[in-house]
């Protein structure tokens, strides 16, 4: 035949002009060190997916064009692309495979090495060609291979024309994996007869197999993106994860421990790869970035259970099956297809596969039931954070993370824990269970009687994080769920190793800004928040937050000079007349905070209640308490669920006297308001019904000008507090009043606070040791408004106290020392 020719030819030639040279290079006692190819690299790569007549293959041609890209990398030599012939499906006949190995022939020196990759089908004609099999090529027919005129290469002719290439000084190395199918003519013995022979010993060269004569590979689209499972695990481990001793090479000794391992736990012990030659030599050198880089990418990897093909080997073992095995077969497919995998109870796919092992457990077919099967039982899971590990929305329901559990828990009883994705699929159940209790809990839904369900979500998702450290979206529903909780140092955290695993991420890097800007860590905030401006510079809502974060921090000039860039730009307009008007409202600065909250209401289409709101603020502040109830009240009427209003509202009914009807809106503000409503009081001398002893008239001042950022279910809570203890008689409602602080202590960033506002009332009850305690607790959380302690007089029952001196001193000592 022209192959047979051709292949005879070119090794006829390179036999007979290189026999002196070699000869005389022997002679002189060189070695040939195969980590550092002393010549050149010559390789021809075969991968056929798409066959003209044999069933098609899904990723054989991915894992050819891979095995080329490794070799024109650093990591792969940097092998010239001229020495390199690639035949993808269509291009691989039978003309350019033998033009290919006669060129190659021709050109390759002692010295050099030549690298032969096969990705498609094997067969064989008939079983009584024991030694030989068939590597079948794109135009192969399906079966009556007789006379060899059509696409096929044999393996004898592999063996007499190639492997002697090693005699010569030529490294030669085979690496094959055509061990796909097994439903051509020759079936699973015609795969395994091809594997055979080419397992066989001819000579000096190296074979590198994808599986056992007996086994067939696996492939599937979740192993790379879609490549063979030895394929994948051999490019991983030249790229240096098989050095197992760390000195820089991989041997090939080394590289068949490491595929071995990998391909056998990847596909639960169903595949092992075959490695022949002297494997005590080294292969290739390591690439120390590339491999650091390939390392770092495993380490974000996130592993998915495989739907593996073997792309038709099961027939026969069906077929072996009586009538009631394949019905039970067919019904467990039936129902795989239809989603009916643990529901309903009395048909289902767990329970097919179930029954199927008891009756037929030692028929091949198990293997792929199984792992189909679980599989299919992480595909629900799997929909639902697929969004969300490309940094997209995902639309789900708690009751659909519910039933995400419930497959997970099933498939975890169906694998075993000795299973090598167990702790894995026990982590995502964790996560799903935890997702089935809070998935979607927002601001609008949450109140406090919400924190036990929270917790027991929290629980889930540390356990889960424990076993699955690298699951961004875990630490995500982490850092909600802390920050519901108000526990912003372990939300932070966690926001923290979500940005580590989703650094590019928006959500992330704003989450973690939104954070420290709570944690009033503004420095770090403003480093997060200008950096997604930098990289989002049209975006109104990051402008907003460092704007904020600005005046927060005592960066008036800062802020002002991104308000005065947003009122340039019309659309944003509106919200820079309403920023500069916060602005002029923290410092007390009355008609210029009034005159930007009109501009900005003149430049919204809409009506913009907060500027009403904050108008109202200015006038109440200023003891106009008319003008400032008209605002209230005309928002209310246009939105009677404006939380700020309500509480405004009820701020002034308390100083006017009207104690229940100031408890009755701070109520309505803590139902209207959402967990992480925030607002800002300035003028505390007008809160809690609290007088201050006034001094000295300066620090009156400053006092009266110190802003406040407030949570506003906090605040209302408090305010009702106070109102309440003031009314006479009621301060001794011990019961009332705990369960008030009760609620209080759910606000965890506020604990300073509340010990703060718990010495208040235990100080008017003259409760010293209760309320000396109370205060030490607060100043040990960190309050330090030294002003606060010394003029506020519902603590003037233990001013006069040695503890509170003591304190004064241990806490404030410069201030206590010039005093």
């Amino acid at each position: 035949m022209l192959l047979r020719q051709l292949l005879l030819i070119a090794t006829s030639l390179i036999f007979s002009t290189n026999l002196l040279a070699q000869n005389d290079r022997i002679s002189s006692g060189s070695t040939i060190d195969p980590t550092v190819v002393k010549g050149n690299t010559y390789a021809i790569i075969i991968g056929i997916s798409e066959y003209k007549l044999v069933p098609s293959l899904q990723y054989a041609h991915k894992d050819a064009e891979a095995f080329e890209a490794f070799l024109l990398s650093e990591a792969g030599g940097n092998v010239p692309k001229s020495n390199i012939e690639t035949f993808l499906n269509e291009k691989a006949n039978r003309n350019n495979v033998a033009d290919a190995i006669s060129i190659i022939a021709r050109k390759a020196k002692q010295g050099d090495r030549v690298y032969f990759f096969f990705a498609g089908h094997g067969d064989m004609e008939d079983l009584t060609q024991i030694e030989n099999g068939l590597l079948l090529l794109y135009n192969s027919p399906h079966g009556n291979y007789f006379g060899m005129k059509d696409d096929v290469l044999e393996i004898l002719d592999l063996k007499r024309y190639l492997s002697p290439l090693s005699q010569r000084g030529i490294q030669m190395i085979f690496i094959v994996d055509a061990c796909h199918s097994g439903n051509l003519k020759g079936g699973v013995e015609g795969v395994q007869q091809t594997a055979s022979a080419l397992a066989a010993s001819w000579g000096k060269e190296y074979k590198i197999l994808s599986c056992q004569p007996n086994q067939v590979s696996l492939e599937s689209r979740e192993w790379g993106g879609g490549r063979g499972l030895f394929s994948l695990q051999l490019e991983e481990g030249l790229k240096g994860l098989a050095d197992k001793n760390n000195d820089g090479k991989v041997s090939f000794s080394e590289l068949q421990r490491y595929i071995t391992d990998q391909v056998a736990t990847f596909s639960e012990e169903k595949q092992i790869p075959v490695v022949t030659g002297d494997l005590s030599k080294p292969f290739v050198n390591v690439n120390p970035s590339i491999l650091a880089a390939l390392k770092k990418q495993k380490a974000e990897n996130y592993p998915l259970l495989a739907i593996a093909n073997t792309k038709g080997s099961e027939e026969k073992y069906i077929d072996s099956l009586d009538d009631e095995g394949k019905k039970i077969y067919f019904s467990f497919n039936q129902n795989l297809g239809q989603k009916n995998l643990i529901w309903p109870k009395d048909t289902n796919s767990l329970n097919d596969y179930r029954l199927f092992l008891k009756k037929y457990g030692t028929n091949p077919v198990v293997v792929s039931m199984r792992r189909n099967l679980a599989a299919a039982l992480n595909e629900r899971f799997n929909n639902i954070v697929g969004p969300l590990l490309k940094g997209e929305t995902s639309y789900s329901t708690r009751d659909e993370c519910y039933y995400a559990a419930a497959e997970l828990d099933s498939c975890l009883s169906l694998l075993g824990d000795q299973h090598y994705m167990f702790r894995n699929l026990k982590a995502r159940k964790l996560y799903m269970n935890a997702m089935s209790l809070t998935w979607g809990l927002s601001d609008n839904e949450y109140n406090i009687s919400w924190n036990p369900t929270i917790q027991k979500a929290i629980n889930y998702l540390e356990e889960s994080a424990e076993l699955e450290s690298n699951a961004a979206y875990t630490f995500a529903a982490m850092g909600i769920n802390y920050n519901l909780m108000f526990e912003y140092e372990k939300a932070d955290d966690a926001f923290q190793k979500y940005l580590d695993l989703r650094p590019n991420n928006l959500y992330a890097n704003w989450s973690l800004g939104l954070i420290r800007s709570k944690l009033k860590q503004y420095e770090k905030a403003e480093i997060i928040f200008e950096s997604l401006l930098n990289e989002y510079p049209d975006n109104l809502d990051l402008k907003g937050q460092l704007v904020n974060i600005y005046s927060n921090n005592n960066k008036s000039d800062k802020a002002l000079k991104l308000i005065d860039g947003m009122i340039a730009v019309e659309s944003e307009r509106f919200a820079g007349y309403f920023s500069k008007g916060i602005l002029y409202s923290k410092s007390s600065i009355a008609d210029s905070a009034i005159y930007y909250y009109n501009k900005a209401k003149e430049n919204y289409a809409g009506y913009l209640a907060l500027c009403d709101n904050n108008i109202g603020h200015v006038f109440f502040v200023n003891g106009q308490y008319d003008s400032a109830r008209k605002y209230f009240n005309s928002i209310l009427s246009y939105d009677s669920t404006f939380a700020h209003a309500h509480f405004n509202l009820g701020v002034i009914e308390e100083k006017e006297g009207n104690i229940s009807e100031a408890i009755n809106q701070f109520l309505l503000t803590t139902n209207n308001a959402t967990a992480s409503l925030d607002g800002f009081i300035t003028n505390m001398q007008l809160y809690f019904g609290k007088t201050y002893t006034n001094y000295n008239e300066s620090t009156f001042n400053a006092f009266k000008k110190k802003v406040y950022n407030v949570n506003m279910q906090y605040i209302s809570y408090v305010s009702m507090m106070y109102a309440y203890i003031r009314v006479p008689g009621f301060i001794d409602s011990t019961a009332n009043i705990n369960y008030i602080f009760d609620l209080l202590k759910n606000y965890k960033q506020e604990d300073m606070w509340t010990w703060y506002h718990h010495a208040c009332w235990k100080s008017l009850k003259k409760d010293k040791t209760n309320a000396l305690g109370s205060l030490e607790k607060s100043l040990q959380l960190g309050f330090g408004d030294y002003y606060m302690i010394m003029n506020d007089r519902d603590l003037d029952s233990i001013r006069e106290t040695t503890k509170f001196q003591e304190l004064l001193k241990k806490y404030f000592p410069d201030k206590h020392k010039k005093e």
